[in-house]
């Protein structure tokens, strides 16, 4: 069996991350055509780059399997800040350029912004540190990738003495592990999406969870 190496994110993993998000997240089924597709991952993950001040990736075979990233208040956030803001104004203007049947698609993902931020208002909890990304690729799933990511990201808060975190997702994502690991669900909040090119409608069910390193 190959051996797995753990190390931070680098510019030339982005392909490999975009296409886990796609699988772990089911960014496809809201969000259609290739190319509105395409805008709303490197979205989705420069997004994620500059909320974030640490990464892990897993490596498999020259590819990445695995992704973990966080955010720690008062820590310096990651570098390529300016090159990951150029991207997210480039795709934002590539949806624009495509029309209005894309741009409304694309919609669909920054919906999810708002929502959120009512999420943390529901919570009622101080909520300082965030995992900003974590997923794991499904060829890989069952290796104990995820665990061991999220335990390097556990060891990273209390190397820095934290204790508290959070993160968000979806009754589309595989919520069920957070709560193996003694996380707790603070706030939900229902979204109406169109799923797959418009063939139906669906109750996603998002979700903000907190937990702790102890």
């Amino acid at each position: 069996m190959s051996e797995i190496i753990y190390r931070p994110y680098q510019d030339s993993d982005a392909q490999d991350v975009k296409q886990i998000i796609n699988e772990a997240f089911y960014i496809h089924r809201y969000v259609t055509g290739s190319l509105v597709l395409d805008s709303a991952l490197e979205l989705y993950l420069r997004e994620r780059l500059l909320a974030s001040t640490w990464t892990r990736v897993a490596v498999k075979d020259g590819r990445v399997v695995g992704v973990i990233m966080g955010q720690v208040a008062g820590q310096p956030r990651l570098g390529g800040r300016v090159k990951n803001r150029l991207l997210i104004w480039a795709h934002m203007l590539r949806a624009g350029i495509m029309g209005l049947p894309q741009w409304r698609s694309l919609s669909q993902y920054f919906a999810f912004g708002p929502v959120y931020r009512n999420l943390r208002v529901k919570a009622r909890e101080p909520l300082t540190d965030e995992l900003t990304l974590f997923a794991v690729a499904s060829t890989t799933r069952g290796l104990g990738v995820g665990k061991r990511l999220y335990a390097d990201y556990l060891d990273h808060l209390r190397s820095l003495d934290r204790t508290d975190f959070y993160l968000y997702t979806d009754s589309l994502c595989s919520y069920g592990f957070y709560e193996k690991q003694g996380m707790q669900r603070a706030s939900e909040q229902d979204m109406n999406l169109v799923l797959d090119s418009g063939q139906h409608h669906e109750n996603l069910g998002v979700y903000l969870y907190t937990g702790t390193t102890h």
